[in-house]
């Protein structure tokens, strides 16, 4: 009998490193690209995210795959799983809670700190500009950016650290390492994504570790925030 794929915290470690590098260096690829096409990522007649988001979920869905394979580990491993209706439900449900938590994080952040520099810039990357762009939007955030994300950040990171400093320290650790990655869009973007981390890592754990329960969490709260700041602008 084989024994059970396993790793710690220095491959979760290495595994986000490489996460972290690889987002910078595709969005320093995307970016020279377009401005060698003379193209003003501002001026796009559609979300930038839609040329962003594919290419920063490719590689995290790369390096993903590349750290699990070194360590013998397949996509049930990386909690890719059946979850039942029920669960499904109630991390759809939660998932509307959970987003107007973060939102209130940041309104903290905002009332102590002051308005943040980068809200505008970072918005603007990410509105639909009509609504058929709306539902790709959310589309592009339950089938790509959910999964891919939770397959990387609970599947792979957040259990090699459980697996080295037990479950509540694996989830803090793989939290705070969540909410940094997300400081690279602005830096106040940090504590709300870190209690997300918490959150979603917590509903891993309660689900056995489900990442299909995690993803389908993410993408819709995702999916709330765009449709709600869609039809506040329009």
């Amino acid at each position: 009998m084989k024994n059970k794929p396993e790793w710690k915290a220095k491959p979760a470690l290495a595994c986000y490193i490489a996460l972290v590098g690889g987002v910078f260096v595709g969005s320093v690829i995307v970016e020279l690209v377009l401005f060698g096409m003379g193209v003003d990522f501002l001026d796009l007649p559609f979300p930038f995210a839609f040329i962003a988001s594919p290419v920063n979920e490719t590689i995290f869905l790369g390096i993903t795959l590349l750290f699990a394979r070194y360590k013998s580990a397949g996509l049930k491993e990386l909690g890719l799983k059946k979850a039942s209706l029920r669960i499904l439900a109630v991390v759809s449900v939660l998932a509307v809670p959970f987003y107007f938590l973060g939102v209130g994080i940041s309104v903290g952040e905002e009332i102590f700190f002051g308005p943040d520099p980068f809200a505008g810039l970072f918005a603007e990357s990410l509105m639909p500009r009509d609504f058929s762009q709306l539902i790709v939007m959310i589309a592009l955030f339950l089938v790509v950016v959910g999964p891919i994300e939770e397959l990387a950040f609970r599947g792979f990171v957040q259990k090699g650290f459980e697996n080295s400093l037990g479950k509540t320290k694996g989830l803090l650790v793989a939290s705070i390492l969540f909410g940094l990655l997300h400081g690279l869009n602005t830096p106040y973007a940090i504590v709300p994504t870190f209690v997300g981390g918490l959150f979603l890592g917590y509903v891993w754990q309660r689900t056995d570790g489900n990442t299909i329960a995690s993803a389908l969490m993410h993408g819709v709260s995702n999916s709330v925030s765009i449709v709600i700041a869609y039809f506040l602008v329009f």
